[in-house]
């Protein structure tokens, strides 16, 4: 597999700073890019991408969506992102130009040699979640050594860059596998989640529309279900049932509110499937239903 490819095919537009190409790594390759601003071509990789920012690029953000997930980061030195195998990126957007970004590509192959060494079936390319703004210092030291040897080649910096390549794999898969625990470290993991159980609240409010389910929001949390479960009844006092439940209610009032609104808009864009089924359960929560609701707040 020509792992450069994936390159190639994505990033059209991207100057090609320094590349991998040439020196005859083994399951790994790396290229050193400038993008300028604007839209990038959709795509789905058949290889792991670990995307590093190296240098400050004030005002830069990337926006893209992936596994139905929307993410927007600011770019600054370290800023990393992962763009698993399978997992199509249909919307990507560079807002100002990027002077230098690193990208890792690691092979499919390189992680069934992993789950074959250790016999554990869970490590696969295809688990890897998609992710970005990574705070994971083990493997921006590790893009960092890769990128040294890369812009300047060394004695014996094939053997470094591919002995770097599998502890990268074993960190990736270990650390951001769907079937992973979450954090290997209790403290870590607790401390994190209020803001992580932040990130799904602000994502349950900008999609109050859509059929949301507990595993959607968990991988936007970046906690498995069970997890993201329990620590968000700890940090809201709520289910998430009962939370999704309560805000589109409040939606729905405030869009009663405003009489040139239809109360089928109101139900649909309050996250019900009819307005049957929210009639029902509007009556239910506030005594009255939809329209009589409308008249009470005249």
């Amino acid at each position: 597999m020509d792992l450069h490819r994936h390159g190639i095919l994505k990033f059209p537009n991207a100057g090609l700073l320094a590349s991998s190409h040439d020196r005859g790594w083994q399951g790994v390759a790396a290229e050193l890019r400038s993008h300028p601003s604007g839209d990038l071509p959709a795509i789905v990789p058949t290889q792991m991408e670990i995307t590093l920012a190296t240098r400050r690029c004030p005002g830069a953000q990337v926006s893209r969506k992936g596994a139905g997930l929307r993410q927007q980061t600011a770019v600054e030195p370290g800023t990393i992102w992962l763009c698993p195998v399978g997992v199509g990126e249909d919307d990507i957007n560079i807002s100002a130009p990027l002077s230098e970004v690193l990208h890792i590509y690691l092979p499919e192959d390189r992680f069934k040699a992993l789950a074959d060494l250790y016999g554990d079936a869970r490590i696969r390319a295809d688990t890897v979640r998609y992710l970005a703004d990574v705070q994971d210092p083990l493997i921006r030291q590790i893009g960092l050594s890769i990128l040294g040897e890369l812009v300047q080649e060394s004695s014996a910096g094939r053997m470094m860059v591919e002995s770097a390549a599998l502890t990268l794999t074993a960190r990736v898969a270990q650390a951001y596998g769907h079937d992973r625990p979450d954090s290997a470290a209790p403290s870590t993991e607790e401390g994190s989640c209020p803001d992580r159980i932040q990130r799904a609240i602000a994502f349950i409010r900008d999609n109050l529309e859509r059929d949301l389910s507990i595993t959607e929001l968990a991988a936007v949390a970046c906690l498995s279900p069970f997890h993201f479960a329990r620590m968000f009844k700890r940090v809201t006092g709520q289910t998430p049932y009962g939370f999704v439940s309560a805000e589109r209610l409040a939606c729905a009032c405030r869009l009663l509110a405003d009489r040139k609104i239809s109360i089928l808009d109101v139900a649909l864009r309050s996250g019900f499937s009819s307005q049957a089924a929210f009639g029902t359960a509007f009556k239910r929560a506030k005594g009255y239903a939809p329209s009589e609701y409308r008249k009470l707040i005249g």
